[in-house]
């Protein structure tokens, strides 16, 4: 049986529980220094399903991703019944208006391979990090001895008072912790990223995690799902009602949750996809429009806008990442 070959999902499914265990457990003892397994688990969601593990590597967890080649893209999108009338509504009635601006937002049709790999289960800020109460560069920052008072005296158990761009304290239950901000442009950010021996995702890769190759524009079909409780939109749903996307899909992955967070690309046209920061939401998009950002074969043209300068300062509170590892292709040739 050829190892390598067994990692791509036409064959991985084909695999007992107990073969695929054992396979997962020699790659990763062989391969990935620094990673342990936590338990295997069945993910599935959306028609789709796998056998997979989650592994922990320095209190982050990953899944296994088999790879595929898949088709990815859309050339169009067959809005219907409620969900097109309000779309419509947007566009004043106008169609082709509508028609045009849907075609231009969407990535091209192709067929791609995608390799087996490691993912981050959820994607990470970008900008932050955590410094001591006592970090000398907390004194540039006049308001930070008030701001930690008010914190440390809040009842609040969950609590996060940020300046922006500067540094912000948070506070979980009984633990506070502070972080100072620090901006990088997009080349410097990649780079810092692939240091540490990780990558991010590709355009076609991340279309394959968010969407796993289906034909539609959300994992699920072409429409959205109004009984379903989305973040910006919570209105008569109970607080204790978990978020219809923040439930891990059918790679065991939290992605294209929320139109407000993009995440970061590499090797790409497009670096950033998942979101556009709200824009559409503010932009009085409502629902409909305002969660198209977070389809899985939606672009954001937008991005390239000379004045925004988007690479020039990649972090930030709207951008994040998740760091990915490929699984060699010269594994072991049979086992």
């Amino acid at each position: 049986m050829n190892t390598a070959t067994m990692l791509y999902r036409s064959q991985w499914n084909t695999l007992t529980e107990a073969e695929a265990i054992r396979l997962l457990q020699e790659i990763t003892n062989s391969w990935f220094q620094g990673f342990s397994i936590k338990k295997f688990e069945k993910f599935g969601r959306f028609e789709q399903k796998i056998f997979s593990a989650i592994l922990d590597f320095q209190g982050t967890e990953f899944v296994f991703v088999p790879g595929d080649t898949v088709t990815l893209g859309l050339d169009q999108v067959n809005f219907s019944g409620e969900n097109l009338a309000n779309i419509l509504e947007i566009f004043d009635g106008n169609e082709t208006a509508m028609n045009e601006y849907f075609h231009t937002a969407l990535s091209p049709v192709r067929t791609v391979t995608i390799p087996p790999m490691l993912v981050e289960r959820i994607p990470r800020e970008t900008g932050w990090f955590e410094v001591a109460a006592d970090d000398p560069r907390l004194a540039d920052f006049d308001s930070f001895p008030e701001t930690m008072a008010a914190v440390q005296a809040s009842e609040r158990e969950n609590y996060t008072y940020t300046v922006n761009e500067s540094y912000r304290v948070k506070r979980r239950g009984s633990n506070i912790s502070i972080q100072l901000y620090e901006g990088m442009d997009y080349d410097k950010f990649v780079a810092s990223v692939v240091a540490t021996g990780f990558r991010i995702p590709t355009e076609d890769e991340w279309e394959y995690l968010a969407g796993g190759g289906s034909r539609t524009l959300y994992p699920w079909g072409n429409q959205l799902d109004y009984t379903k409780k989305y973040h910006h939109f919570e209105t008569g749903h109970p607080k204790e009602e978990p978020y219809f996307l923040d439930m891990p899909n059918h790679f065991g992955l939290v992605i294209a949750n929320n139109p407000y967070h993009s995440e970061i690309l590499m090797d790409s046209e497009y670096f950033l996809r998942g979101g556009d920061g709200g824009c559409a939401i503010c932009g009085g998009g409502g629902l409909d429009l305002g969660y198209f950002p977070a389809a899985t074969y939606a672009r954001d043209p937008n991005i390239f806008d000379e004045d925004m300068a988007y690479k020039d300062q990649i972090t930030g509170e709207y951008n994040y990442y998740r760091r990915i590892l490929h699984i060699p292709a010269n594994l072991p040739g049979n086992r």
